[in-house]
Order: structure tokens, then sequence, then C-alpha cells
């Protein structure tokens, strides 16, 4: 499921009974299975600039994987927040406490990556709640503009496409 999110990720706006042409958006730079300087192995996560998901089958697997990601920011003399860092598995149990630079990586039910809610339950009604509630503040808040009749439409939707989008894709992060 974590991979089909990034798979050509597609997105339209409908503003009362008009809905915009679908049209592809990025989240942050793509890169799987990233080659590491100065390392023979190849890290199997995707990173989106300082944020990183690791994708593994077993606790050995998640194990030797955030081994990698601490000798490479050892290496690099990069310092990695573990506090900030959550485990969620999605069926089994973790055999042994995870770590990352020396520090504990808790467990937890739910983890929230690029606004997607994700939970071990694979339940998605929480992000889709919140999802809504972002684009319907940020639609209220152009609501004046878009009611305009002296303006066209294919100009509201550019403005939807330019300004809208971009701005709930990435939360008001550059």
């Amino acid at each position: 499921m974590i991979k089909g999110m990034y798979d050509a990720p597609k997105i339209e706006v409908r503003v009362v009974n008009e809905v915009s042409n679908p049209t592809e958006y990025l989240c942050g730079v793509r890169v799987r299975g990233v080659r590491v300087p100065g390392l023979t192995s190849r890290i199997p996560e995707l990173l989106f600039a300082d944020d990183a998901v690791l994708l593994a089958e077993s606790s050995s697997e998640l194990h030797a994987a955030l081994d990698t990601i601490t000798e490479w920011s050892d290496i690099w003399e990069m310092a990695v927040n573990a506090s900030k860092c959550g485990i969620m598995t999605i069926s089994g149990e973790l055999t042994t406490d995870m770590t990352l630079q020396g520090q504990k990586v808790d467990s937890t039910d739910q983890y929230t990556y690029l606004d997607y809610i994700m939970n071990n339950k694979w339940d998605v009604s929480r992000t889709i709640k919140n999802n809504n509630n972002k684009v319907r503040k940020s639609v209220y808040a152009i609501y004046s503009f878009l009611r305009r009749s002296d303006v066209l439409k294919a100009l509201k939707i550019k403005f939807i496409n330019s300004v809208l989008m971009p701005m709930d894709v990435t939360d008001g992060r550059d």
C-alpha cells in the first residue's frame, strides 16, 4: 500500500459541481533502494527530503535496515532524532527493541507520513477526514475568488492547480 502511494499520484478538485481534470502531483523526491555513498549495500526505503520510510518483512530485516541507516548517518555525521520515529507493525510482533543511532525507536499503532494517516488495521477513514478538512479550509479561504463570475473558469482551474493543490499536498511547507 505504501509503495502504491508513490506510483503516479493524481488529484482532482471539485468546486460545487465542477471538477478539474486529473493532474499528477509530486510529493518530494522519490528514490527507491538508495545507493549510499561509501556503503556496498542498498537501503530498501523511500526517501523524501529528510523523511524516510523503511519497509521490512521481518524484525531482522528491519534491524538490518536501521543498522544501515545508523552506519550511513555516523559516516556523514548526521544525527537522527529517534523520538520523531515510530515503528508500526501490520502483522506479527517485534521480536526485539529497535534502535537507531543507539536510541530506542518506539512502537505505535498509528503513524502519519506525508499527511497519510496509516494504522495497523488498514483503516483510511482518518486520512480521508483529515484531507477533506484541509481541502475544505483551503476552499473556504479562496471561496470569494472562485465565486466571481468575471473570472474565467480556466483561470480558476489554473489557480486551483497551481496554488491550492500544491498548498494542500505540501501542507504549506516548502
